[in-house]
C-alpha cells in the first residue's frame, strides 16, 4: 500500500501554496495528514474534500486545529463536515484499509522528557498558545496543560491496547500529531529552544520494541509510525518501527516568501507499506 504523508501544512500562514496537481502528485492508495492543516478543522475537512475527492484521506487533528474553538466541539464540527466523504476524521481510533489498520491520536505529550515534567508543564501554561487559544468544557475553560497531560494518557493507553492485539498478517500504522521520539535533528540544532522540547515530544521508543505479555497480550510494535508538529523531516526505524515525519511548517507567504519553513518537505512523499 502507498501511503501519501504530510503533515503541519498550516494554511493559515500559507500564501500562493496548494498541493501538486492531480495530474503532478504520485501515485498513492491512502493520504495521511498529520495535524496542523489550519485552524478549525471541519475548514480543513472542506479543503481536503475539493483537492482529494478519490482516495481515503486520515486526518489527525493537531494542537493548531482547535484554535480559537472548543477542542471537542471542533473535532465533532470537522466529523460531521466529513461524514460520507473519503475524509477520515479518527481521535483514538482505527480505520482499516485493507490489510491495514490506521490508529489515529493527536497524542499530546507527557512533558517528562527532561525527567522535570512539573516544571515543563509550568513552562507551557506560560509560553505556549495552546493554553491560551483553546477552550474546553463548551467554551468554560481554558485548555491547561494537565488537561493535555491527560489526554496523552488516554491516547498512549490507545496506541498500547492496539499494539497489543493480535493482527496476524495485517499492518499497524500509527498517525499521531506530537512526536514519539526523542531526539530529531530539529531537537539537536543548536539554536532550537529546548526548554520547550517537552511540549512538542515524548520517549515512546519503548513501543517500538516488542513486549511479552503482561495480560494484555504481547506488545507488538506498529509497522509505521507517522508524526508532525515538529516542522521538521525525519526518517528513521527505532526497533521494529519506520518512524517519518514530513512537515512543511510556515509559508510559503507569496510574494514576500517563495519557500517554505521546511526546506527538506516533499510534497510528493510516499511511504510504501
Amino acid at each position: 500500500m502507498k501511503l501519501w504523508v504530510m503533515s503541519d501544512l498550516h494554511l493559515e500562514l500559507t500564501r500562493g501554496w496548494d498541493l501538486p496537481t492531480a495530474e503532478l502528485r504520485p501515485d498513492f492508495d491512502v493520504m495521511i495528514v498529520a495535524g496542523d492543516l489550519i485552524p478549525r478543522a471541519e475548514r480543513g475537512v472542506r479543503w481536503l474534500i475539493e483537492r482529494v475527492p478519490d482516495r481515503p484521506v486520515i486526518y489527525c487533528m493537531g494542537n493548531h486545529e482547535p484554535y480559537g474553538q472548543d477542542i471537542d466541539i471542533d473535532l465533532e464540527k470537522a466529523r460531521t463536515a466529513a461524514a460520507g466523504t473519503n475524509i477520515h476524521v479518527l481521535q483514538n481510533e482505527t480505520l482499516r484499509v485493507g490489510n491495514v489498520i490506521f490508529a489515529v491520536t493527536t497524542l499530546w505529550t507527557d512533558f517528562a522528557l527532561h525527567g522535570d515534567p512539573h516544571g515543563a508543564m509550568a513552562i507551557a501554561g506560560e509560553r505556549m498558545n495552546d493554553h491560551k487559544k483553546i477552550r474546553i468544557n463548551h467554551y468554560q475553560q481554558r485548555f491547561l496543560p494537565h488537561h493535555a497531560l491527560n489526554r496523552h494518557v488516554k491516547s498512549l493507553a490507545f496506541l498500547e491496547a492496539e499494539m497489543r492485539k493480535p493482527r496476524g498478517e495485517d499492518r499497524l500504522v500509527v498517525a499521531t500529531h506530537h512526536a514519539p521520539v526523542r531526539q530529531t535533528p530539529e531537537a539537536l540544532r543548536p539554536e532550537s529552544d529546548h526548554v520547550l522540547d517537552p511540549v512538542y515530544r515524548s520517549d515512546l521508543t519503548r513501543l517500538m520494541v516488542p513486549a511479552p505479555d503482561d495480560g494484555r497480550g504481547a506488545l507488538r510494535p506498529a509497522d509505521l509510525w507517522v508524526f508532525g508538529h515538529t516542522h521538521e523531516s525525519f526518517d528513521t526505524v527505532i526497533g521494529l518501527t519506520r518512524t517519518v515525519s514530513n512537515a512543511k511548517g510556515y509559508g510559503p507567504r507569496l510574494p514576500r516568501e517563495a519557500v517554505w519553513e521546511n526546506q527538506d518537505f516533499n510534497p510528493n512523499l510516499i511511504i510504501e507499506i
